[in-house]
């Protein structure tokens, strides 16, 4: 019970944060391209998804790993995109940026924890 609960938390911050993406390819496509990553409105688009369907896939016993190692893969690329705390110049902005690279980063060990686990 208390892993399914778990797994369920772990899995909204991907549902919401890639249907938003799915949402926002173009203004974020200009955002990766503003920081020099070649990405375009449909493969914003096509890794929100991709997101949406790992999150779900966490929920599924068998496709849980690959789910989880998605996941972490997606999480440094948007990280570095999204919340270049080093760039800003107002210390609130800086800090709210690196409060969310803090829960990416446990993101990514929850992620990496759970493709390493049976």
């Amino acid at each position: 019970m208390l892993k399914t609960l778990g797994l369920l938390a772990f899995s909204a911050e991907f549902l919401k944060g890639g249907w938003s993406q799915t949402k926002r390819g173009e203004a974020l496509a200009k955002r990766a391209q503003s920081v020099g990553i070649p990405a375009t409105p449909q493969f914003i688009v096509a890794c929100g998804y991709t997101m949406v369907g790992a999150a779900i896939g966490l929920q599924i016993p068998f496709l849980r790993r690959i789910s989880a190692l998605i996941l972490a893969l997606l999480l440094p690329p948007i990280t570095y995109i999204g919340h270049r705390f080093w760039e800003m110049e107002d210390p609130q902005q800086r800090d709210q940026h690196m409060t969310q690279v803090m829960k990416n980063a446990t993101m990514f060990g929850g992620a990496l924890f759970i493709a390493g686990s049976k």
